[in-house]
């Protein structure tokens, strides 16, 4: 292709950047315009595309003709056997003390009753049980750990010539201790 004349030729990135800065093309214009030549008439296009829709919009129209359908689809909501058979009044009588006003000081407080929540029978009453023998057995526990420190270091002091090896041996003895007595184990492990 023959290149073309300055003034057919369109203007580069570079040429229109510097038209901005300078105050040629105004700052807030569009990159770009549409040409004014550029109209669409009405006549119509005949392309291999249009064709093509124009063939297949037509036998889609002879298709719902002859069976009777339309394009938009029928609503697929509930039934008139499957409506909700509840309204508002019915919530209102469920609900009767919000229509007389008792039970809002509760709700206002931030200290709401659950009725539907209830506990067992006795729940409380185990709990203190379990937590009275978790504190008993963590005392016990800890006092084997300080009896077994207190008499490591009363041995460290009276042997000053004992070895490493014979501390860090009672140190892992006293774990050893602490573990199994804290750790309740399954009777079929327990001679083992």
């Amino acid at each position: 292709m023959a290149p073309l004349p300055p003034g057919l030729r369109k203007p580069s990135a570079r040429s229109l950047r510097t038209q901005r800065i300078t105050g040629q093309i105004h700052h807030l214009a569009p990159d770009k315009v549409f040409r004014d030549d550029a109209a669409v008439t009405d006549d119509f296009i005949s392309s291999k595309k249009d064709k093509r829709l124009i063939k297949h919009s037509t036998f889609m129209s002879r298709v719902a003709s002859s069976a009777g359908v339309t394009k938009s689809k029928k609503r697929t909501g509930r039934g008139r056997s499957k409506q909700l058979k509840t309204n508002l009044e019915s919530l209102a009588d469920a609900l009767p003390e919000l229509e007389s006003g008792m039970g809002g000081e509760e709700i206002l407080a931030g200290k709401i009753k659950h009725k539907s929540l209830r506990s067992k029978k006795g729940a409380l009453k185990r709990k203190e049980q379990v937590v009275k023998g978790e504190m008993e057995r963590f005392g016990v526990s800890m006092a084997k750990l300080s009896e077994t420190s207190t008499q490591a270091t009363s041995k460290a002091a009276s042997e000053p010539a004992a070895t490493g090896g014979n501390a860090s041996s009672s140190r892992w003895a006293a774990l050893r201790g602490y573990i199994s007595a804290t750790m309740d184990q399954n009777p079929a492990f327990v001679g083992k």
